[in-house]
């Protein structure tokens, strides 16, 4: 595809508070075309459009995953559906010659091994966070990791998300384990009178999840040494600020191969 060519575009999960921000999103663009919209059958048969903004676009929702791929050849599907289903919606897209870009998080981790191996030969591109400051945030903890034994994460979302903790909590601390290969230290396990309290581990990072109205997507880094701590914070709004990372990603998707992990490694392309 070159440069200059139109994307076609198909947004899985569309008619989500994600996926109808993605399609209204989509359709300010010059240099793509929204195709199809898979969505919830509720809304079948309904103008994304007109359900995203307001305004028509002559594209009705579908249920219909693969006719609506048949569309898309050589162009981009967006998935913003539930984690047990993105493998079944990436192969069928990978079958029709199109790239896949998954904001999806709680993706089974068998089937997120099976996805890196179907995607040789094809475009995958997984995003935990969409957000340019989340990708920082999260850049910016790898780096201090290498300095600090001490470290916890915060993350807080909505109380819909059902996922715990949020991928963008897994990746950072995974990139700080990656950091700090003579891993973290952490305070010696004592009895909890709250089952839980202490949060999980992973990594040998302590991870506080917290679900409640009010709140959109919000983490931060805390990093501990003798006499001194560094926070680092990142909040979204709204679900706006992800959208410039959409695009980057539908516009760079097909410059990838193989399935990548990470908004970051497509910001130079």
């Amino acid at each position: 595809m070159a440069e200059t060519d139109v994307i076609p575009v198909v947004v899985v999960g569309a008619t989500g508070r994600m996926g109808r921000e993605t399609v209204g999103t989509v359709l300010q663009q010059v240099d793509m075309q929204l195709v199809a919209a898979v969505g919830h059958a509720r809304h079948l048969g309904e103008d994304i459009g007109q359900l995203s903004t307001g305004e028509a676009c002559d594209v009705a929702v579908t249920d219909q995953l693969e006719p609506a791929l048949e569309q898309a050849q050589g162009g981009v599907m967006v998935d913003f559906t539930v984690g047990p289903a993105v493998k079944e919606n990436v192969l069928a897209a990978f079958r029709h010659k199109v790239a896949a870009v998954v904001g999806t998080t709680g993706i089974p981790a068998a089937d997120e091994n099976e996805l890196d191996q179907a995607a040789t030969g094809n475009r995958m591109l997984l995003v935990p966070n969409f957000a340019m400051g989340a990708v920082l945030m999260m850049r910016f903890a790898r780096e201090a990791a290498k300095y600090f034994r001490w470290a916890e994460i915060i993350e807080m979302h909505h109380e819909r998300k059902l996922d715990a903790p949020s991928g963008t909590a897994a990746r950072t601390a995974e990139q700080m384990r990656k950091a700090r290969p003579d891993g973290f230290r952490a305070a010696t396990e004592g009895p909890e009178n709250i089952k839980g309290v202490r949060g999980g581990s992973m990594a040998g990072i302590r991870i506080h999840s917290v679900r409640m109205p009010g709140l959109v997507a919000h983490q931060e880094v805390i990093l501990g040494a003798a006499g001194e701590t560094l926070s680092i914070r990142h909040d979204s709004y709204s679900r706006e600020s992800y959208m410039p990372g959409v695009i980057l990603a539908i516009q760079r998707v097909n410059r990838i191969s193989g399935m990548v992990v990470g908004l970051e490694n497509v910001l130079d392309l």
